[in-house]
């Protein structure tokens, strides 16, 4: 993390490799493996997407039950040299010595600015998941700010052991860092090569800019209602999402080498780990998790808001079993209890058998169910996201239009789960929600029974949702910090740890969740 290297791309089809990288080889290959980090079977397959119950795991339990491996914690590592990849394309665009050649790969001051939008979309990941975090700013001076004082500083202005930073004053600093980054894209300049998210389309960048700066800002509101309403007004104001056509998505190829995430984790590293989570499926089908006749829970715990209606994305979030029928994994005990169970359902085909799967950053049905929430639980904006999430997802026009009619009307419950089914595959956003609001209620806790219907053979399996954690009585609120840096930043570390309510642990909330 502190001794991150500024320039890491491959050219395995080039036999005379350039001493100078040209930005745009550098933003395309640094977008890739940022995506890839984020949305593997580690940080996504056993951690957020494990968290959040869209999937349990089918081999292993233990990242299931909160136990998370080091390397998993670790990818905080490969994050921050994400970062200063983004920042040596900031300053190959203002070296006097090396814009000139820079700006071949588009202007100089959107390069700039989309870099600046990427960095806040990062660190706000990071901190999302940590916390206090070392962090980097383009255009504030903060002396707590010590990230990525390294590559490119002269020795005297060197940091190997920054601060780590305040939330607070993190989020402020990315909203004011999106918000400058917005006005600084130049409409009439050439966009940025190598953008492999909207293909050098600045007027795109700009409303992605303005909808990431309106959901941060929506999600911080319960900690700074002041700071966080005048940026929901300003990004607003100043233009975001109004279509799927605006998403942020980020498109792989067809070749192995380039395939999505969980396409390569099936068909190149042939790790079928996961299946579709017992809870997830249960809440598309209409059905409520508790069946008070088969365990202890009382009727009516953890009801499903939308009982009674299948959700027509079942079809493409997860695959019929081999009986043809949805059933959900349960969260195993063991790796022996998980491989007694074999008629788990496995993700969509759309999301495993398709190497060119388009990860999403962001995307417009999001940013409906936020403008519902922001007016009191809009009717007409949890329509739009939903349809919006069902268009994006393929779902025949007539079949959203006969769920749209069926539909319990908007309120804060019905919003944010359908929030919750819209965010599949956005582990990091929705267990950011779930934090924030603690929707949806169709999860398991930990220390509930649950039951799970076998269609084929007409039986219930009665289970019990063990964590490993004892103290966890909800969902993890955090990632720990990652081991390493006991030993390396051990100091700011320590300060930082020390600031969070029950120390560096899962059970410890961030600054934004006051629910």
């Amino acid at each position: 993390m502190l001794l991150a290297v500024a320039c890491d791309v491959d050219y395995e089809d080039n036999p005379n490799e350039p001493s100078s990288v040209p930005t745009s080889a550098l933003f395309n290959n640094n977008m890739k493996r940022m995506v890839d980090a984020s949305r593997d079977g580690f940080f996504s397959g056993r951690f957020t997407y494990a968290t959040m119950q869209y999937w349990q795991q089918s081999e292993y339990g233990d990242e299931d039950r909160y136990v998370y491996r080091e390397s998993m914690r670790q990818t905080q590592n490969t994050f921050y040299e994400i970062a200063e990849n983004f920042r040596e394309i900031i300053e190959l665009n203002e070296d006097p010595t090396t814009k000139d050649a820079a700006a071949s790969s588009g202007a100089n001051v959107n390069q700039i600015a989309v870099s600046r939008i990427m960095l806040s979309y990062l660190f706000n990941n990071m901190a999302d998941t940590w916390g206090d975090i070392p962090y980097y700013s383009y255009g504030s001076d903060d002396p707590d700010f010590e990230a990525l004082r390294t590559a490119g500083y002269p020795d005297e202005e060197q940091i190997l052991t920054p601060k780590y930073a305040t939330q607070d004053k993190i989020y402020a600093d990315i909203l004011n860092e999106l918000s400058e980054a917005q006005d600084q894209l130049n409409l009439g300049l050439d966009g940025m090569d190598g953008d492999n998210l909207y293909h050098g389309d600045v007027s795109k960048w700009k409303l992605f800019a303005n909808s990431l700066r309106l959901k941060i800002a929506n999600k911080i509101k319960g900690a700074d209602a002041s700071l966080a309403n005048t940026h929901i007004n300003d990004a607003i104001s100043d233009g975001v999402f109004t279509s799927n056509s605006d998403n942020a998505m980020f498109a792989y190829e067809t070749s192995d080498v380039n395939a999505s995430p969980m396409y390569r984790a099936w068909h190149v590293n042939n790790r079928s780990d996961f299946a579709v989570g017992h809870s997830f499926v249960t809440l598309l089908k209409g059905e409520n998790l508790v069946d008070h006749t088969h365990t202890s829970q009382p009727a009516g715990a953890n009801p499903n808001p939308f009982s009674g209606l299948t959700d027509p994305r079942l079809p493409i979030y997860a695959q019929e079993n081999s009986e043809g029928n949805f059933v959900g994994m349960f969260i195993s005990e063991s790796s022996a209890d998980a491989a007694t169970f074999t008629v788990e359902s496995l993700p969509g085909s759309a999301i495993i058998d398709t190497p060119e799967f388009a990860e999403t950053l962001l995307e417009y049905s999001e940013i409906c169910f936020i403008q519902s929430e922001l007016n009191g639980w809009d009717q007409d904006w949890y329509e739009m996201g939903i349809s919006a999430s069902m268009e994006k997802w393929g779902v025949a026009s007539a079949d959203a239009t006969a769920y749209l009619g069926t539909v319990p009307a908007a309120n804060m419950e019905n919003v944010l789960t359908q929030k919750y089914i819209a965010l599949y595959m956005q582990g990091t956003s929705s267990w950011t929600e779930y934090r924030r609001t603690g929707y949806p209620k169709t999860l398991i806790p930990p220390h509930q029974d649950y039951s799970l219907y076998i269609p084929s053979t007409d039986t219930w399996l009665d289970k019990t949702f063990n964590p490993l954690v004892e103290q966890v009585t909800d969902l993890p609120y955090r990632m720990r910090y990652p081991a390493q840096e006991q030993t390396l930043n051990g100091a700011n570390r320590k300060e930082a740890a020390d600031r969070l309510s029950n120390g560096d642990v899962i059970y410890s909330k961030l600054w934004w969740d006051v629910n």
